[in-house]
């Protein structure tokens, strides 16, 4: 029995390339390696679209997916323009089937094999996020990898839609599948899948949904091979190790550019799962110089009963959503890329706690320690690269989740696609785009009302821009996307909201920018709006806003974004929304017809522009008082001056400053979690 193996955590760095691969890479000239490299992507690109049509899944439908390449020895070394943390975690399963089942006489790994995981010590997340791989042979020889993660919906928990928020230990997050061979000589065993089956709620989606990965491994396999024929199998094994390797010298080569130097951001989130609460992320990176050390020491410690500890190969991954995206946005996204970077994750802290901690909320932990290396990246790019120094995309999620019978009569549990509209940060020349995707999954969508209400019990009453859901400032940030859900066509659906942001803005700002708005989520219960629409009332609320200016009837509630799931009835109606991107730069210097224009365009309020922008214009014309507008601006700024203070005072007056114990309970020692709490008199 194989058992646990918290090592191989620690192999998300490429492995020391073999005597082969070595051999192979001398004689490849620029021209054919640079066509190689297009055409492995083109391939993952393939694998991706077939994924993206043959799933069932919210996640599998939207594009919430990551297809790479692996070499031989199950280091990344292209991927498709997914999930680039999921491909970069997808190296530990393979190496722990390389590493325990290769030469296992009980399992082995032969052509026509495909092999599945999802528990969260080895893909680093949550038991949603679900991994298969097929090898690769010629003649015999195994020379390749290719490998397909994807989200679905439906793991088995304790609440549908497999991220449960009542979590208390990793056996309430569902089923917990360590690498297995789930297919052999191309044909799907079926005493597996019909295993799998018997563990879930919706049997029918997790079963489409392996069955489209593993279409998307085989059609990469297929592509493989052709190219091994063209070109010959010496040629591919170098390329994909050169892919890597050159990759890595790159990486060296750009950070050895950025100034060195100790860049701290802490962030917090505000919740736990079912109860608000402080939790502190310490993100300290140290650039010296052609290496990064990422550093989470002072996080909060650990908590053994609550579903938002991660482990730390989770953060390594998304790390790379940065690195792949911004900071190397021109170089292949492959493991290459971590060579530049080390890492320290204190042990029985919320970064890296015991294997036994649920973990089913660990990609919020995640996001806002991403968050952290966003801001710090930004700082560092900005004397390198100050165009790719942009304020933060939203990165709170706020997605409903769902469970019950749909109105075919079958079964399904599943997570919203609305999580994939959030707002792109504002840039130094330009406002972030509107509802632009979700920032892990940039190519995601966030899927067409008619195609949902096809197969989901669900009524959308609106789905449209959030209005001022976006950090103001010189430029702001992209708006969010404001949404209801109305159960629909059937009798009930246990339906509640995942996400954080209600207490703490979810996304903050740069430069001067502003954050985001906190966001809420609402339940309106024995309403009368099915009534509504059945008369054609022109009443019917089209945002949040003219929602909640009506009585409705029946009951409204008003929660935090992460809030319970419970049963709705037909008609109840679920209401959230995702927030826009963080702003940047002094609110005081954006353009007034900038500001109004917003107006027009229903994307920003006049009490915005009256009371964060100062501009003056002309309320039925909306043309703008631009010399009024300016004296107003003196005004504001003589303001600012009159209530600085020297920073000395600020600080030792915001020092004396601390929570309730209520909302520190899981926080750790306060100011600093992991160190002896300051006492009377400290410096």
């Amino acid at each position: 029995m194989a058992g646990r193996d918290l090592e191989l955590r620690n192999r998300l760095k490429p492995e020391p390339p073999t005597e082969r691969e070595l051999a192979c890479m001398e004689n490849i000239l620029d021209v054919d390696f640079e066509v190689f490299r297009h055409k492995m992507q083109m391939i993952t690109l393939e694998c991706k679209e077939t994924c993206i049509k043959l799933g069932a899944s919210t996640g599998m439908r939207w594009g919430d997916l990551g297809i790479s390449i692996y070499t031989a020895s199950g280091d990344s070394a292209i991927c498709a323009t997914g999930i680039w943390f999921h491909t970069v975690l997808g190296q530990i399963p393979l190496k722990y089937i390389l590493k325990h089942w290769a030469n296992d006489p009980s399992v082995g790994i032969k052509e026509g094999d495909s092999f599945f995981a999802n528990d969260p010590l080895y893909g680093g997340v949550h038991t949603p996020d679900m991994m298969q791989y097929m090898p690769v042979f010629n003649e015999g020889e195994l020379i390749a990898w290719v490998g397909c993660v994807v989200h679905s919906g439906e793991t088995g928990a304790t609440e549908p839609g497999g991220a449960p928020l009542t979590a208390r230990s990793r056996y309430d997050e569902g089923i917990h599948i360590p690498p297995i061979k789930i297919a052999e000589n191309f044909r799907l065993r079926e005493d597996v899948i019909n295993t799998f089956a018997h563990m879930v709620r919706d049997p029918r989606s997790l079963i489409l949904d392996i069955k489209a990965r593993a279409a998307a491994c085989a059609v990469g396999r297929k592509r493989i091979t052709e190219v091994v024929q063209k070109k010959g199998v010496d040629f591919v094994v170098g390329a994909m190790r050169k892919l890597i390797s050159s990759t890595a010298e790159a990486a060296k080569r750009k950070v050895s550019l950025l100034n060195d130097g100790v860049y701290a951001q802490p962030r917090m989130l505000d919740t736990v799962g079912t109860e608000d609460a402080l939790i502190k992320l310490m993100v300290t990176i140290r650039k010296e110089g052609e290496k990064l050390h990422l550093d989470l020491t002072d996080s909060s410690p650990e908590i053994p009963d609550k579903p938002v500890n991660t482990h730390f190969q989770g953060i390594i991954g998304i790390s790379a959503v940065y690195l792949c995206g911004y900071l190397f946005y021109e170089l292949p996204a492959n493991s290459g890329l971590l060579e530049v970077l080390d890492w320290h994750f204190p042990i029985n802290s919320i970064v890296n706690p015991n294997p036994e901690s649920p973990t089913s909320l660990a990609p919020w932990t995640e996001v806002i320690i991403e968050h952290g290396i966003s801001q710090i990246g930004a700082k560092m790019l900005y004397t390198l690269d100050p165009m790719r120094s942009v304020a933060a995309w939203f990165k709170g999620f706020n997605m409903a989740v769902y469970g019950g019978m749909n109105q075919y009569g079958e079964p399904l549990a599943d997570v919203g696609p609305e999580m994939n509209a959030g707002g792109l940060g504002a840039r130094p020349d330009m406002d972030g785009t509107n509802v632009a995707g979700a920032f892990f999954a940039a190519l995601s969508d966030t899927g067409d009302v008619e195609s949902i209400e096809i197969d989901r019990p669900f009524l959308y009453p609106y789905r449209k821009y959030f209005q001022d859901s976006f950090g103001f400032g010189k430029f702001r940030g992209g708006a969010g996307l404001d949404y209801a859900m109305m159960i629909h066509q059937v009798p009930w659906l246990f339906m509640g909201g995942l996400g954080y942001g209600a207490k703490i803005p979810a996304t903050v700002g740069l430069f001067g920018g502003y954050a985001i708005p906190t966001i809420v989520a609402i339940k309106q219960k024995r309403s009368n709006l099915k009534d509504m629409f059945n008369r054609t009332d022109g009443r019917v609320p089209s945002s949040t806003h003219e929602l909640l200016q009506q009585d409705l009837g029946g009951q409204r509630e008003i929660w935090p974004i992460s809030c319970p799931g419970e049963v709705l009835l037909e008609g109840d109606v679920f209401i959230a929304a995702v927030g826009g991107g963080g702003g940047y730069g002094d609110v005081l210097e954006r353009d007034p017809e900038m500001v109004v224009q917003d107006i027009k365009d229903g994307l920003s309020s006049a009490w915005t522009a009256d009371n964060v922008y100062h501009v003056v214009y002309d309320s039925v014309t909306l043309r703008v008082d631009h010399a009024a507008t300016e004296q107003r601006r003196a005004d504001e700024r003589q303001k600012r001056l009159a209530s600085s203070e020297d920073y000395s005072e600020f600080e030792r007056r915001w020092l004396t400053q601390k929570p309730s114990e209520q909302v520190l309970r899981y926080y750790g020692n306060w100011p600093n979690p992991s160190k002896p709490p300051r006492s009377e008199g400290d410096e």
